[in-house]
C-alpha cells in the first residue's frame, strides 16, 4: 500500500536477479520452449502480482518462452492473514503446477512470501522445487519498527510489541508470526505459532518430516543487504540475528535447537484449546462519491463524479485459539501464557537448594533437610579428610623434589619447587578467586591441624589401664 512503507519496489530487486537466471537455464541448450523449468513467483507483505510485472518481462527477456506464475492470492491487506492459513492457500495453487512439470519447477519468494515458501516446502511432501530463492526474507525473524508496523500498531514501539505479537490474538496476524524478540526469547519459543517451529526451534512431532522435505531443494539462494531498509536486522535474509544484546551472530554462530526435552512436560496434568471471542475495531478507507458537472465533447453538460476515501471505522468479530496449559497439584506456571509448569516449595530452599518438586528441594553438597538448612559434618568432614590426603601427596612430591632441587640449584630452586608442588596449578595460571580458595583451604588445613593435636593430647591423658574412658563414661 502507497504510504505505509518506504517504497522497496520488487522491480528493484529484480536486477539482482539476473546473475541467478541462469538457474533457470537446462544442464544442456535447447531449441524448443519447453526446456525450460516453470518458473513461480510467491509476493511478500501487501504487495500483490502486479507489483512483480517487471520481473516477469526480465524473465521473458533473459528467458523466451519460460512459463512464469505470478500467484494472485492473499494480496494487500490480505497478506496479513496468519502464515499456516496462507501456507495452504499457496500450496493449494503450487501443487498443480509442480504435477504439471516432473522435471521440476523454481520458485521466487519475496519478503514475507520467503517464509511462506519455506513453510509450504517443508510440509509438501515429494515436491519437486529445483532452485528456491529467498529474495530479502526475514528467515530468522523480525526486530525493528518499520513504516507498516507503525501503521498496524501505532502504540506500540519495537521494546514492547511483544506484549501483542506473543499473545493469543497476535498471532492472528502474520507480522506477528515472524516477530522474534531477542530480549523475550522464552515467550517467543511458548508463543510463536510459526517462526520457532519451522526453525526447529520448539519440538514438535513433524520435525524430522519437515527437515527431510525441505531437504528435497535442490538449490538454495538467499539474497539480501544493508541497503534492505525494511528487514531488521538484514542479516536475518541469512539466517544470521541478534542475541540478547542485540549483536548479529550469523548462521554458523547461531547457537543449535536444544534436543527435545522430555522435563518440559513435568507438572503439566492437560493441555487445553480454547476459542476466545474476539471484538474489536478495524480503520478502513471509505470511497466517498461526489458527483459534479463538467463540460464534454460537442459542447454538452456531463454529470461525472470523483471519488475521494477518507478513515472510517468499524467492528470486527471474530474467534481465536488459545491454549491453555493446567498444572497439576504442587505445580504453577512461571507466568501467565506460560505452556510448563514449576515446583511450588511453601518454605524457600535455602543454601543454594533449588525446588525440584512439590515442597522437595534438592539440596547442594553439604547441605540436607526438608529445606537445606542441616549442615551434614559427616560431608564436609570427608571433603577436608579428602584435602588433607591430597596435601599428603604433595608434601612428599615437596620432599623428593626439594632434595633434588637442593642438590642443583640451592634454596631458591627449593622454594620455587616447594610452590609448584603444592599449587594444583602453576603460579601464573591462578586466578584472583582460586587464590582466595586457596587460602581458605589453608586456613582449614591449620585449624585441623589444632585439633589433631588437641585430641593427642587428651588421649595421652586418658587413664586406659581399666579400660575406661573417664570418672563418667563407661565402654
Amino acid at each position: 500500500m502507497p504510504g505505509l512503507r518506504r517504497q522497496r519496489l520488487p522491480s528493484a530487486w529484480a536486477l539482482l536477479l539476473l546473475p541467478f537466471l541462469r538457474l533457470l537455464m537446462p544442464a544442456a541448450p535447447a531449441p524448443h520452449r519447453g526446456s525450460y523449468k516453470p518458473v513461480i513467483v510467491v509476493h511478500g507483505l501487501f504487495d500483490s502480482s502486479y507489483s512483480f510485472r517487471h520481473l516477469l518481462d526480465y524473465i521473458n527477456e533473459t528467458h523466451p518462452g519460460t512459463v512464469v506464475t505470478v500467484l494472485d492470492l492473499f494480496d494487500g491487506r490480505e497478506s496479513l492473514r496468519p502464515l499456516w492459513e496462507q501456507v495452504q492457500g499457496f500450496r493449494e495453487a503450487v501443487v498443480p503446477i509442480m504435477e504439471k512439470a516432473p522435471e521440476g519447477v523454481h520458485l521466487i519468494c519475496y519478503s514475507q512470501g520467503g517464509l511462506v515458501c519455506r513453510a509450504l516446502l517443508s510440509v509438501t511432501d515429494e515436491h519437486n522445487v529445483d532452485s528456491f530463492i529467498s529474495l530479502a526474507s526475514p528467515q530468522m525473524g523480525q526486530y525493528g519498527d518499520t513504516d507498516y508496523l507503525k501503521w498496524l500498531f501505532p502504540t506500540s514501539m519495537r521494546s514492547n510489541l511483544y506484549r501483542i505479537c506473543y499473545s493469543p490474538w497476535g498471532q492472528e496476524f502474520s507480522i506477528c508470526n515472524y516477530w522474534h524478540d531477542p530480549h523475550h526469547d522464552d515467550l517467543y519459543l511458548n508463543a510463536s505459532s510459526f517462526l520457532a517451529l519451522i526453525n526447529g526451534e520448539r519440538d514438535h512431532p513433524n520435525a524430522t518430516a519437515w527437515r527431510k522435505n525441505f531437504l528435497r531443494v535442490g538449490r538454495l539462494v538467499l539474497i539480501g543487504g544493508p541497503d534492505d531498509g525494511v528487514i531488521t536486522p538484514w542479516q536475518s535474509s541469512f539466517f544470521g540475528f541478534y542475541d540478547a544484546n542485540e549483536t548479529v551472530l550469523e548462521m554458523e554462530e547461531q547457537p543449535c535447537p536444544p534436543p527435545p526435552a522430555r522435563a518440559c512436560s513435568v507438572g503439566v496434568c492437560s493441555n487445553q484449546t480454547l476459542v476466545v471471542p474476539l471484538r474489536y475495531n478495524e480503520s478502513y478507507s471509505r470511497p466517498i462519491y461526489k458527483p459534479y458537472l463538467t463540460l464534454c465533447a460537442g459542447m454538452r453538460v456531463c454529470s461525472t463524479y470523483r471519488t475521494t476515501y477518507r478513515v472510517a471505522w468499524r467492528e470486527v468479530r471474530r474467534e481465536v485459539r488459545q491454549t491453555h496449559t493446567v498444572c497439576c497439584q504442587g505445580w504453577r506456571k512461571p507466568h501467565p501464557g506460560a505452556l510448563t509448569c514449576e515446583a511450588i516449595c511453601s518454605k524457600p530452599c535455602l543454601n543454594g537448594g533449588v525446588c525440584a518438586g512439590p515442597d522437595q528441594c534438592e539440596c547442594a553438597p553439604g547441605w540436607g533437610g526438608k529445606h537445606c538448612h542441616v549442615v551434614r559434618e559427616a560431608e564436609r568432614e570427608e571433603r577436608t579428610l579428602r584435602e588433607v590426603a591430597e596435601l599428603r601427596v604433595r608434601l612428599d612430591r615437596l620432599e623428593q623434589a626439594s632434595s633434588r632441587e637442593k642438590r642443583q640449584r640451592g634454596w631458591a630452586a627449593q622454594a620455587g619447587a616447594w610452590v609448584r608442588a603444592v599449587l594444583p596449578m602453576p603460579p601464573e595460571e591462578l586466578q584472583p578467586e582460586q587464590v582466595a580458595e586457596l587460602w581458605g583451604r589453608g586456613d582449614r588445613i591449620e585449624s585441623l591441624s589444632d585439633q589433631v593435636l588437641l585430641l593427642e593430647e587428651k588421649l595421652g591423658a586418658c587413664a586406659c589401664e581399666d579400660n575406661s574412658l573417664g570418672p563418667n563414661l563407661h565402654g
